[in-house]
């Protein structure tokens, strides 16, 4: 599917993303990507940011885009922050994607182990994230 399919569909109209992110630039180019497919994201500065927004309404998300790496906590560690909230919540694992500018085989592992569902390099991939997005939110 391409962006204008995904768009037309409407298989990802009005899902509710969190993405933590603490690069403006980055923030900008995610906006203007999931705005093509009727997506309004709603962003974090940092790891803790992520958590305290996911924390406050855990069923208000469909999808986690989150940075592995920025100040104050990091991606990984408030990725192990949530999935321990759900656990002990009973709550049902949401979806993380995983956000970094190193395509490492390491640290994709890392963000594996840590709890993320998937990881995407940046500078984010426009069909790659699109597909990514439809594989798990259809």
């Amino acid at each position: 599917m391409d962006v204008s399919q995904i768009a037309e569909s409407g298989v990802l109209n009005n899902k509710k993303l969190l993405v933590a992110e603490d690069n403006p630039a980055n923030q900008l180019v995610l906006k203007k990507l999931l705005k093509k497919v009727n997506i309004e994201p709603v962003f974090a500065e940092n790891g803790q940011e992520a958590l305290d927004k996911y924390k406050g309404n855990p069923d208000n998300w469909d999808l986690i885009l989150m940075d592995c790496e920025m100040p104050v906590m990091d991606g990984y560690s408030a990725t192990e922050a949530i999935r321990q909230f759900e656990q002990e919540a009973g709550l049902e694992k949401h979806t993380i994607i995983g956000l970094s500018a190193h395509a490492i085989d390491e640290l994709k592992k890392k963000a594996l182990e840590k709890g993320m569902d998937d990881y995407l390099t940046k500078p984010i991939d426009r069909d790659n994230l699109f597909k990514t997005l439809v594989d798990y939110l259809r």
